[in-house]
């Protein structure tokens, strides 16, 4: 048993300090997680630490009481992070849109902010129409892409062989990229 399962099973029994060494331990691999993530989110106005304290805010209010390893918390924090910056494009075209009805000037680089988050609003879309046809093939994206996890990672992560894991990740990539073309 990893020293990380070992904490998690100490969190889950109440020890509130096991909690704060599993983050302090993956702390590295959930920077990297957000750097991949923000990568497939350009222009975005948060930074790799802001995503990872905004996705630890999430996991401390949704408790860790069904996360069964390493492998699985990152997984978690990658769609974490991905549910962040979906909800931070969200409200960007709503204010763009007039939401929040005050007015400013408009430069480029916000254009081109606005257009990024429109690009993330359709990969979300598109993710959200893979998962309503196969969650497992959702799942493989979200840890391949958004976390940037290897395939071994990914098997490990999803608990499937890694072989199942190569071959879901051609469908998921095919399914993506015509859910994309499919859209408006």
């Amino acid at each position: 048993m990893s020293e990380i399962t070992v904490l998690l099973d100490r969190a889950r029994s109440g020890d509130g300090n096991a909690w704060d060494e599993v983050v302090e331990i993956l702390y590295s691999d959930l920077k990297r997680i957000a750097r991949g993530t923000l990568g497939s989110a350009p222009g975005n106005t948060l930074g790799a630490t802001g995503l990872v304290h905004e996705c630890y805010e999430r996991l401390v209010r949704s408790g860790i009481d069904g996360v069964r390893d390493r492998s699985h918390l990152l997984a978690i924090a990658a769609r974490a992070m991905r549910q962040i910056l979906i909800n931070r494009a969200r409200d960007r075209v709503t204010a763009k849109r007039g939401g929040g009805a005050c007015h400013y000037s408009y430069s480029d680089d916000d254009a081109a902010r606005d257009t990024e988050a429109e690009d993330l609003l359709a990969v979300e879309t598109a993710m959200q129409a893979l998962e309503s046809s196969d969650p497992r093939l959702a799942r493989i994206v979200e840890c391949r892409v958004f976390a940037g996890m290897s395939e071994p990672e990914t098997a490990e992560a999803l608990q499937l062989s890694l072989r199942t894991v190569q071959r879901l990740w051609q469908v998921a990539r095919d399914a993506l990229r015509q859910n994309l073309a499919e859209l408006p």
